[in-house]
């Protein structure tokens, strides 16, 4: 083959790329599928694109066999926002219309005013099966940040078999207004058909700030109080009784905000809800904030809401692989009996394993804590009078245990069953004192079984991070393949080599047959396939616009407490200058420093003053000699 040359521009010359810097070469620069995909997967974890090329270098054995430099991944980050762009309220209603057509159980709700997108909400399978296990309790806290376009987010959370947060649904909404807050839960009835029975919800942040910094830094009234709302033990006249001597003690009964929150009592104070059944299950909107804090994990401020709902599906698939876990150590290990008491054996062959521990706990106590004071017996039913000693076997309390020994039926006067779904130990007191070995069926209410969920709760088909298509799995089994290869063949470089020949030759004759790079190997395509979407969809709805919630502001108020708390949570550090181990201040800002500081400057001052004085004298006294010469001549 002959070449002529025509015309030479020597503008375009320059040196050859030596092979030190071929990973700067335009073909080595050109990111693939595995790298745009290994980009987006962790993205949708919170890892930007920076830390993901410092991922594939520590992987690969440095940056020089990584395709693309840190620029080239942070572009690949920013074409997917590109693609998603205007077309992003649109792609997520898309998005959550195919999976209710095509996902059995899945439910989806959408509200549009003008052309914005203002209300959604979703539940899936597993959250409507979640929900009709563990739907006595619900509770939900507004959170924030998780958008580019600050649309609120709202996750329905309850408590599961294992005593862990479990979500029944989830919703984004506009603002936090009633007409949004009703429809939101007109649309969670409408999906899950059945009312929980006790509903937590958090108090206005504006109540919040009405407390005083003195009130706040008040640790011991903090503690007093703590000790008497959260008593699972008192009746709502001894706290009334409890509250005045209190308040009266430390003469608060001006306190605005103590007065306003003693008069609503019946709505946050457990004690008021101890006849309710489950009311235990969850006291404060914690879990809810619990809950929050997962999904904030995976999410950031700038998520379009394609990604939003990506990275919502990775931080739920996380909290179901938590509860599968648990359910695996359940059904596979058994749990520690120091006694073997027949009710403790019982008890851990029926129970999950957090709450066999709870009802193990009640039983050694119910053996060890509690002791009958005195009996009687009225038509076929025992009463008995149960101390309630603490650690030091000081009685505390005394309640009333009812029982019929003929079907086995308890009741205390604490209301352990109702509050919280399994017997107190004044109850397995009584058991123990009439030799019941077994906890009677009515007592083994069904959320806290092994077996409360159906098997296809955790069924790979539920997982939203799972590949489960036929060309995933290939791939995947794939690389398992050449990994176990080359895992075994280590510290053998001759067979490595065989091996790596074996693959070239694989390569050649893959590129053989497929000479030209096929359209799905396009970033276009590629992108297509990462988001889920087509870049060919009408678009009809829009991202909505102008959003002012509570959560934009810059920076929140920080209360008194907090700072204390945060304080007090830090770890002594060694501060080099005064020698103490100290967590107010450290070498560049100690008291010594300060000091040693001010007495320089001082020392400076002073030595500037003797300066001047000595130049002033000196200057007088070249004057005065001066005049004397001028007078003797």
């Amino acid at each position: 083959m002959r070449f002529k040359i025509y015309d030479f521009v020597d503008i375009h010359t320059h040196e050859l790329i030596g092979p030190n810097a071929m990973e700067f070469t335009k073909k080595r620069r050109k990111i693939g599928y595995s790298e745009r995909n290994f980009i987006h997967k962790l993205s949708l974890n919170k890892i930007g694109p920076n830390i993901a090329h410092n991922l594939q270098c520590s992987l690969k054995g440095g940056s020089h066999n990584v395709n693309g430099t840190k620029t080239d991944f942070q572009n690949a980050t920013r074409d997917v926002r590109l693609f998603i762009s205007d077309r992003n309220a649109q792609m997520i209603v898309d998005t959550m219309t195919s999976r209710s057509v095509n996902l059995p159980n899945f439910s989806f709700e959408y509200k549009v005013v003008g052309s914005e997108l203002r209300y959604i909400f979703w539940a899936d399978d597993v959250s409507k099966c979640n929900y009709d296990a563990f739907k006595e309790v619900l509770g939900f806290d507004a959170t924030y940040s998780t958008n580019k376009y600050d649309m609120i987010f709202v996750p329905f959370t309850g408590v599961d078999h294992h005593k862990k947060c479990v979500t029944f649904g989830a919703s984004l909404i506009y603002d936090e207004i009633i007409e949004s807050y009703k429809w939101l839960l007109d649309k969670f009835l409408k999906t899950h058909k059945k009312q929980p029975k006790l509903v937590l919800t958090d108090q206005d942040a504006a109540v919040k700030q009405a407390i005083s910094g003195d009130l706040l830094a008040n640790t011991d009234l903090r503690v007093s109080i703590h000790k008497l709302v959260w008593n699972l033990f008192i009746t709502p006249s001894t706290l009334e009784e409890q509250w005045k001597l209190l308040i009266d003690d430390l003469n608060l009964s001006d306190h605005h905000w103590l007065t306003e929150i003693y008069a609503i009592r019946e709505q946050w104070v457990p004690c008021y809800f101890r006849e309710i059944q489950w009311c235990c299950l969850m006291k404060t909107t914690s879990r809810c904030e619990s809950s929050n804090s997962l999904f904030k994990v995976n999410t950031s401020h700038a998520n379009t809401l394609v990604q939003f709902l990506l990275c919502f599906g990775t931080a739920l698939d996380r909290q179901r692989k938590t509860q599968l876990e648990l359910d695996i150590e359940t059904s596979t290990t058994t749990p520690k009996m120091p006694e073997k008491l027949p009710l403790e054996i019982h008890a851990s062959k029926i129970y999950t394993r957090k709450i066999f521990l709870e009802v193990q706990k009640e039983i050694y106590r119910g053996m060890r804590q509690c002791y009958i004071t005195s009996s009687s017996e009225i038509d076929g039913v025992k009463k008995f009078n149960i101390a309630h000693t603490n650690k030091r076997f000081k009685v505390v309390n005394n309640y009333v245990v009812d029982f019929n020994s003929h079907d086995t039926t308890v009741s205390c006067l604490c209301m352990g069953f109702t509050r919280i779904g399994y017997l107190c130990r004044h109850a397995f007191c009584v058991f123990r004192y009439n030799q019941v070995e077994l906890i009677p069926d009515k007592y083994l209410p069904a959320r806290w079984m092994r077996n409360v969920l159906p098997d296809r709760v955790h069924d790979i088909s539920n997982r939203y991070s799972a590949e489960d298509d036929e060309e995933s799995v290939i791939r995947r089994n794939m690389f398992k393949l050449l990994t176990e290869c080359a895992n075994r063949l280590r510290h053998k470089p001759d067979c490595l080599n065989s091996l790596l020949v074996q693959l070239k030759d694989i390569k050649d004759k893959v590129f053989k047959e497929f000479s030209f790079e096929p359209p799905c190997n396009s970033k276009r395509s590629i992108i297509n396939e990462l988001v889920g979407q087509l870049d060919t969809v009408d678009v009809t709805i829009k991202p909505p616009t102008g959003i002012r919630n509570k959560g934009s502001c810059t920076k929140r108020q920080v209360g008194v407490v907090e700072k204390l708390l945060e304080k007090c949570n830090k770890n002594p550090r060694l501060c080099h200058k005064c020698n103490k181990y100290v967590i107010d201040h450290n070498s560049h800002n100690c008291e010594k420093v300060k000091a040693a500081k001010e007495a320089a400057a001082d020392a400076a001052v002073l030595a500037d003053a003797a300066v001047a004085k000595l130049t002033t004298d000196r200057f007088v006294n070249r004057y005065a000699t001066r005049s004397k010469r001028v007078a003797s001549t």
